[in-house]
């Protein structure tokens, strides 16, 4: 009876230790579709080979839904990185709301060609969205708050530079069928 409470003890207390989890437990649910707006940065990172991603917020502009992108390389005319959804497709397609912590993602495609979310708070400062393209390496984050460098060109979205902390927040389920041009990502 004794070696059994003991290791219920040995189960509860290891079960309450915190893991770094990358995965977020939010909830988000955003659907692009690609078709619409093929020449977007957006569009062009889901459908690269590997290394460009970019950054997406939803904002309204004179009461008008608006996504705004930056990529984090490439040249793009500013209608492909400021767009309009004012179609009855595009505005049924995306919800503002639940677009991550902040209405704000990262998506692209790392080196390897995986298809990749992140959300766009950095998880070290409260999830304050401060996150913008560093000038030194195109697949680097840097967080204009703490000063921390996150690099995504492999798996993890990991501190690169300054002090060490999480992960970026990835989105588990992240999918683009390039057949109806439809981007998903939704979380759980």
């Amino acid at each position: 009876m004794r070696r059994l409470c003991v290791l219920i003890i040995l189960l509860a207390t290891l079960s309450g230790c915190e893991t770094d989890n990358i995965y977020s437990s939010a909830y988000c649910r955003f659907t692009f579709n690609t078709t619409i707006y093929p020449s977007s940065a957006l569009t062009r990172a889901v459908a690269s080979g590997g290394g460009d991603f970019c950054i997406v917020k939803a904002t309204y502009k004179n009461g008008v839904p608006h996504l705004l992108l930056t990529p984090n390389r490439g040249t793009y005319a500013a209608t492909d990185l400021d767009l309009t959804m004012n179609t009855a497709i595009s505005g049924e397609r995306i919800s503002y709301a639940s677009m991550g912590y902040k209405q704000g993602l990262i998506i692209g495609r790392s080196v390897y060609g995986q298809l990749r979310c992140y959300d766009l708070t950095c998880p070290n400062c409260d999830n304050i969205p401060d996150l913008q393209w560093s000038k030194q390496n195109t697949t680097d984050l840097l967080c204009t708050r703490c000063q921390r460098t996150y690099n995504i060109d492999g798996e993890f979205g990991y501190v690169k530079e300054g002090e060490q902390g999480h992960a970026l927040t990835q989105y588990r389920n992240v999918r683009y069928t390039p057949d109806n041009g439809l981007l998903i990502v939704s979380n759980p």
